[in-house]
């Protein structure tokens, strides 16, 4: 996908990016403000040893179209190929907005 317009948008499009192994997608919408000391080898790996099972999106507070930043909160769920388990993967993803492009910038803690 080429400059999702929302916060949510973009955390589809990475999460697809994830299942297709497009790590340079990842790397290219990933904040360069707080990607260093990212292993992208490490994260090819990952994406390559999962079998993904599906995104389910718990909450998204604001990042439309006209904010300059948001928080989705999801649930990635996949079998994780070197172990075969199950896992989860919950996080609360930060997004901000630079001109008319999204980007990653990290995650926040599960509020409970």
């Amino acid at each position: 996908m080429q400059n999702p317009k929302t916060a949510l948008e973009l955390m589809k499009a990475r999460y697809n990016a994830y299942v297709q192994g497009d790590i340079d997608f990842i790397k290219n919408t990933h904040d360069p403000k707080t990607a260093f000391g990212i292993d992208w080898n490490e994260a090819k790996e990952w994406s390559k040893n999962s079998k993904w099972l599906g995104l389910e999106i718990v909450s998204t507070f604001k990042g439309g179209v006209s904010d300059s930043d948001g928080i989705v909160e999801f649930k990635a769920k996949y079998i994780d190929l070197t172990t075969n388990e199950e896992v989860i993967h919950h996080e609360r993803s930060y997004f901000v907005k630079k001109g008319k492009q999204w980007y990653y910038k990290g995650w926040l803690p599960i509020l409970k």
